[in-house]
């Protein structure tokens, strides 16, 4: 699988033309050696659950490198990204494969579905084939050589691409003609291989075992034939001498059979001489007694003196070898921990690496490993502490060995609340039956902030769930529990997909910082500028938004069970986990309100309008309906420090009146007192009279009705009315209006319209388009289903819908604009307070306790960015009027 291809031409059989029969050309297309075609050869570990056909494999590193026929060259990291992006290109033009020994006419080994960079290693997710498993469970083949082309040149176009993989093969232990520590030589038309250093020294140590086991086994054959010990030691020098170099098995065996056919027949002269020993004189040529002397011939006393030297020599490379493979533990070690990168991994082996001696055990040197690997495990987690924003000010109650016992006591909380057995389709059926990468990241940098604080009492519950004890707290819900509802409520927010997402610490007002371009800036037409000319500064500008924290708060009673649990009773988890469940769904379907909910209103707040006393109409005794000139309705924007007292006046406020009396806004509490009272529907423009206890409410007769208000002029009102149209087409109709508010966004104010925001009502009325149905092979392009029929994209822009009742957006609003517009931080993750006793309505005890919870978050948009987003509107023109 190189990069320069052939084009042979092969006559095979005859065609028939009008003209009579002509040769037929068959056009053969195969891969040949070029030049910048290099192999890397590493170890091959596969564990794959029963079922799996897939599995992780290390292709290559980073490392400089020497090879005779091309010099000194690289493997940078750039280069392994280099890799990566071509394949998510697929500039290869073609999937890539895993054969057996570089042989793809005998079918693939397994098929490479992704590929990324870890640490100093580029890593595959591979798909294994049948033959592959086979060859790796029952042939042998241990090893991978992977292939790439250090600069990819397209054969059709000619462009050049960078470093891309070609593929891999699967290979036994190789012949290694010469061995040092970055080369590994084959033949001079092949490409050339690459060993990795530790299997260097793998193989290095594998050819000595073997030359030990083959000496071994002759010795015995020889001692029961009676040998004597001077002759047998010889024996084994000089069998030592003639296996050196010798990497093949099947050589050494063939070697060591000569000394033992010799050896044989030594060990039947001296018995025919009486048991004395013998002198002999060894070659490789022959090796027989010497004629009966019983004295060493001057040879070979040169030849004892010989030896000697070489047995000196020898000893300093064993003392050599063992260092060097008392080192490879150390390596292995740090080299098996993931999440240490190259630097880290140096640092760590350099420290130590001096002390290790022939003298120390390897179960010495394995403790040694371990306190390294303590080590860089503490600095692992204070640079994570660090790039997460926490101060190292002090000392931070976290340690790495409390974040492992936090590990184990949320595994085994997962465990006895179902959550480690339920399937991922049940667990995440919010966010498409998946875990998002994106929304395990937030809640792994939540829990840290989380972990923080309330270290010391996860920390004693992980002590008493260890020792059998079913106390884990006196006074207050466990921490166990509340880590629990933060986790799941995070894993299944829809909206986190959607906006800028990040931690930030606790603070009565927050500095959020963005950047933006100023349409009135300079743009592409300014940049061009000759010698001497003006030149333009950057129409992109940063700045700092103020916003203020979210209280989200709520109180739970708590069942006996729980009680329990909180004092001295048996940990009952089918409990515990119903109130997490609980718990997690209701902050997290708040949490989604609030995100969707902003994307919608700030959509609302760009280009408005003010209407000043609008005369809306009159009352007739019969009708609570009225509708507005102008719509969709800007709802009003609050904003309240932490003491619940507003900042500011009202942005976007809304007066309505009849009969020149203000009247007051609906609360749905049904405690306001009597009289009447106004709702609104802010989508559709439509104000409705109710009662304190929110009954309609005719509008006194001849009462003048006005309302002073803000609408939106960023939007697009859409009529749902058929009229002359069948209803697919006027969906059509829904679809083109669609694309263009989606040009509005990348076109007239330079963003990206990579998401829309609607409900799973409106997605599938949208879908009753007759572009999702009536193409003849599918949904015109751009227009996407999703493998269970819903909606999946509108002009190449996803469609998003949340969970989350009551949200602004209702059945009748889609938002459309650029991702991560909205910033979401958080502030502080959900915690509970202490249990409190329950007293009825007489003061008396119920036997339950009381507690609530609260969370801080920040879900805010900064103005200049509100142009990144837009809207829609599906509205009845025949429907809305006064009623």
């Amino acid at each position: 699988m190189e990069t320069s291809q052939d084009v042979r031409l092969a006559s095979r059989g005859r065609g028939c033309g009008p003209g009579g029969s002509f040769p037929s050309r068959v056009i053969r297309l195969e891969a040949d050696h070029a030049p910048g075609v290099v192999r890397f050869l590493s170890g091959l570990s596969v564990a794959l659950e029963d079922g799996k056909k897939s599995s992780w494999v290390t292709l290559t590193r980073t490392g400089k490198f020497f090879d005779a026929r091309y010099g000194a060259f690289e493997i940078s990291r750039e280069m392994l990204l280099s890799m990566v992006a071509n394949f998510g290109r697929n500039t290869y033009g073609q999937d890539i494969f895993i054969d057996v020994s570089h042989r793809a006419s005998d079918g693939a080994a397994a098929k490479v579905l992704k590929l990324e960079v870890d640490g100093d290693k580029l890593r595959a997710l591979v798909e294994w084939t049948p033959h592959g498993l086979e060859m790796v469970r029952t042939k042998g083949y241990q090893y991978l050589s992977a292939e790439y082309a250090e600069d990819y040149i397209d054969p059709e176009r000619k462009t050049r691409h960078g470093p891309l993989l070609l593929g891999a093969g699967l290979t036994i232990r190789p012949v290694i003609k010469r061995l040092d520590p970055i080369e590994l030589a084959e033949d001079d038309d092949a490409p050339p291989t690459l060993i990795h250093p530790r299997l260097q020294t793998r193989f290095l140590q594998e050819t000595t075992d073997m030359w030990k086991n083959l000496i071994e086994a002759m010795l015995a054959s020889l001692t029961a034939k009676k040998l004597s010990e001077a002759a047998r030691k010889q024996f084994a020098d000089q069998a030592a001498v003639a296996l050196e170099g010798i990497a093949d098995e099947a050589v050494a065996k063939r070697v060591i059979a000569a000394f033992e056919t010799a050896g044989v027949q030594l060990a039947e002269a001296e018995a025919a001489a009486g048991g004395e020993p013998l002198a002999v004189k060894i070659d490789l040529t022959g090796i027989t007694p010497a004629g009966g002397a019983k004295a060493l011939s001057e040879d070979d006393v040169k030849k004892l003196f010989a030896d000697e030297s070489k047995r000196l020599a020898e000893a300093a490379a064993a003392d050599a070898a063992s260092v060097t493979a008392k080192r490879k533990i150390l390596s292995d070690a740090l080299d098996a921990v993931k999440e240490f990168d190259a630097d880290l991994r140096r640092e760590l082996s350099d420290a130590v690496v001096d002390l290790i001696q022939p003298n120390l055990t390897d179960e010495q040197v394995k403790k040694l490993a371990a306190a390294q690997v303590a080590a860089g495990n503490r600095q692992l987690a204070a640079r994570k502490l660090s790039q997460m924003g926490f101060s190292r000010q002090g000392m931070p109650h976290i340690t790495v060995d409390e974040s492992n016992t936090v590990k184990k006591l949320q595994e085994e909380v997962d465990r006895r609340l179902g959550y480690a057995t339920m399937p991922d389709a049940r667990r995440f059926d919010r966010v498409g039956g998946q875990l998002p990468e994106l929304n395990k990241q937030v809640a792994e940098k939540v829990l840290a902030q989380f972990d923080e604080v309330h270290g010391r009492r996860l920390h004693e519950e992980a002590k008493a769930l260890a020792g059998g004890d079913s106390v884990v707290s006196d006074v207050a819900v466990p921490a166990s529990f509340e880590r629990t509802v933060i986790r799941e409520a995070l894993y299944n927010l829809v909206g986190l997909s959607l906006v800028n997402v990040d931690t930030a610490p606790f603070a009565a007002v927050v500095q959020l910082p963005y950047s933006y371009r100023d349409t009135t800036g300079a743009g592409v037409s300014a940049v061009r500028k000759y010698e001497g000319g003006a030149i333009a500064r950057a129409a992109v500008k940063q700045a700092l938004h103020e916003a203020r924290p979210i209280p989200q708060k709520l109180a739970f009673e708590v069942s006996d069970e729980l009680r329990y649990l909180a004092g001295n009773g048996v940990i009952n988890f089918d409990i515990l986990g119903e109130n997490a469940r609980n718990a997690s769904r209701i902050i997290g379907e708040d949490t989604e309100q609030l995100i969707f909910n902003e994307h919608l209103n700030a959509a609302d707040q760009y280009a408005t309008v003010n209407v000043v006393a609008e005369a809306v109409g009159a009352g007739d005794g019969a009708k609570t309906i009225f509708v507005l000139a102008n719509f969709p309705v800007v709802r009003p924007r609050k904003v309240y420090d932490l003491q619940g007292n507003q900042v500011g006046a009202t942005v976007y406020p809304i007066t309505v009146t009849t009969n020149a009396v203000a009247r007051s806004e609906y609360d749905g509490t049904g405690t306001q007192p009597a009289g009447v009272y106004y709702t609104i529907n802010h989508n559709l423009g439509e104000l409705t009279f109710v009662n304190e206890l929110g009954v309609a409410t005719p509008v006194t007769n001849l009462h003048a009705i006005t309302c002073t208000y803000t609408y939106t002029t960023n939007v697009v009102k859409w009529d749902s009315d058929l009229g002359t149209l069948a209803v697919d087409a006027k969906w059509d109709d829904f679809l083109y209006q669609f694309g263009l508010r989606k040009e509005v966004i990348e076109s007239d104010r330079h963003y990206m319209a990579n998401v829309a925001v609607m409900s799973g009502v409106l997605r599938t009325q949208v879908e009753r388009a007759k572009q999702f149905a009536g193409q003849p092979y599918g949904p015109k392009p751009g227009n996407t289903l999703t493998a269970e029929g819903n909606l999946g994209a509108i002009k190449g822009v996803p469609a998003f819908k949340s969970t989350a009742p009551g949200l602004a957006i209702g059945d009748v609003r889609a938002v459309i604009g650029e991702r991560e517009t909205v910033r979401f931080r958080m502030l502080k993750p959900w915690t509970m307070g202490a249990l409190e006793n329950q007293k009825d309505a007489n003061g008396r005890f119920t036997g339950k306790k009381e507690a609530y919870g609260d969370q801080f978050v920040i879900v805010d948009t900064p103005t200049p960015l509100k142009a990144a987003l837009t809207s829609m509107v599906v509205y009845s023109a025949t429907a809305r009027v006064n009623r």
